[in-house]
């Protein structure tokens, strides 16, 4: 029976497009956006999912290619990456800063060009400046770091699986003693939140996971956690009542993480349940489809505007969608087409993560 859920947990992991992923980044950016609107619900929880789904969904295809091929192309993989984040990124750079200069503001240059060379995370965690202007970018920085130094890691170990789930497993444990000595020390929250040493293993659990589902790994606990249709409304529940606790910062950093990669397995195996079809709707793979574009702008112009609170969620809402939607088409999909060489390994489009 166990090897039973963990096949057909394969299964649908080897499809062309994952069931489920592109609902639960439906589900993560609303997280962002809703809090942004005055929600009370977790924000920082949806960036937090968009890490472990980001880290699990490169490691998972760096080993389908690197099974297909014998290797992983670095050139390749930084060449996708810089197609798919790049082009819509410093579109919303450019228009923020004509916002900003068209209602009489001056640009802080030093976040500015921090958001620019994808270091904003360093500078809002160091420099903690009272200007939110590009605050968001923190996560888009940590993403940038992870992908200039995980492919090189995955490489040169990708040959010895095993040695592989154990490093990943190593790196994470020291992570966690990282950042609370940190914690302990008495460090800015700002730097605990935002920085990548104190942030990557959030990454690196959606890595483990998927070297240990493509590994075979675990596969007792796999079928115990994943084979009822109800089991995700226990790790939801968990997750959610966790983020929105007033619990420790270093304990939530540290617990929820994997608690989301166990989540994200549930999901995957249990989306055509009933209970969880929902996630592979119309909307909600829409939604998914333009979660990065989506999150880069969403709210620009209409959350300071003075208008009725009834009417300012659904407009922030509409506005989103509508540029999401303008540059998903517009700017994304044309430069991928024509930039986009090909590849010896389907590769689908993965949204990097949006961010808080």
């Amino acid at each position: 029976m166990r090897g039973s859920v963990y096949n057909q947990l394969r299964s649908r992991l080897d499809l062309p497009n994952i069931p489920a992923l592109d609902g639960i980044r439906a589900v993560s950016v609303a997280l962002v956006i809703l809090f942004h609107a005055g929600i009370p619900v977790s924000g920082a929880l949806g960036v937090l999912i968009f890490f472990v789904l980001s880290g699990f969904l490169i490691t998972w295809l760096l080993l389908k290619e690197d099974e297909k091929t014998g290797t992983i192309s670095l050139k390749g993989f930084y060449r996708r990456r810089a197609l798919r984040i790049f082009p819509a990124f410093y579109c919303l750079w450019l228009v923020t800063a004509v916002l900003r200069v068209a209602r009489g503001g001056v640009i802080p240059w030093a976040a500015a060009w921090s958001s620019f060379f994808y270091y904003a995370n360093y500078y809002q965690g160091i420099m903690r400046p009272t200007d939110s202007y590009l605050l968001h970018t923190w996560s888009l920085a940590v993403e940038e770091q992870f992908y200039l130094c995980w492919p090189l890691l995955f490489l040169l170990l990708s040959k010895d699986r095993r040695r592989l789930a154990w490093t990943l497993v190593g790196i994470i444990a020291l992570v966690i003693a990282h950042r609370t000595g940190l914690c302990l020390a008495g460090a800015p929250v700002q730097y605990i939140s935002y920085t990548f040493d104190c942030r990557a293993d959030s990454l690196l659990w959606g890595c483990l996971l998927a070297v240990a589902l493509r590994g075979g790994y675990l596969l007792p606990f796999w079928g115990w956690a994943c084979r009822r249709a109800w089991a995700p409304l226990l790790t939801a529940g968990f997750v959610a009542v966790t983020a929105a606790a007033h619990v420790n910062t270093m304990i939530r950093l540290t617990v929820l993480p994997p608690a989301v990669a166990i989540l994200i397995c549930q999901l995957v195996l249990q989306s055509q349940s009933r209970l969880w079809r929902w996630l592979n709707s119309g909307i909600a793979r829409y939604l998914g489809q333009i979660s990065y574009p989506l999150y880069l702008y969403h709210g620009i112009g209409v959350a300071r505007l003075p208008i009725p609170g009834w009417l300012k969620l659904p407009l922030i809402i509409g506005v989103a969608v509508a540029l999401a939607s303008a540059s998903y088409y517009a700017v994304e999909r044309p430069i991928l087409r024509r930039f986009k060489a090909p590849n010896k390994v389907q590769v689908p489009e993965m949204a990097t993560s949006p961010c808080l």
